[in-house]
């Protein structure tokens, strides 16, 4: 399992959520005014296994907190993911660095709970 914690300085849940959203695909939502999971499954034919694809955006007080997750993605004996659960959080985080351009936002890695 990976897992990308980050914060962005932002407190449009519903702006960021939406951009996400457009931009990635989700089987699964589930929004309220404070916190937002969306998730997709993804099947892998080079490891010939399904990916739990999460991300849970929190909102606090002049900021977001968002996971994400990608989890499961491995197979065999030594459950190889050949970095599709990297690549996953890669790929949400390079959606969210075009969202931070866009609105003039700073993300940084968070160590805060999520």
């Amino acid at each position: 399992m990976k897992i990308l914690k980050l914060k962005i300085n932002d407190g449009d849940l519903d702006r960021l959520v939406n951009y996400l959203i457009e931009h990635l695909s989700f089987d699964y939502e589930n929004h309220s005014t404070e916190m937002s999971v969306i998730a997709s499954e993804e099947f892998y034919f080079r490891t010939f296994s399904a990916q739990l694809n999460m991300i849970i955006a929190r909102k606090e007080t002049s900021y977001i907190l968002i996971d994400i997750v990608g989890a499961a993605g491995g197979s065999g004996l030594l459950n190889i993911d050949w970095w599709s659960e990297k690549g996953y959080t890669n790929r949400v985080k390079k959606v969210l660095n075009k969202y931070k351009e866009e609105f003039n936002l700073v993300i940084e890695k968070s160590e805060l709970p999520g």
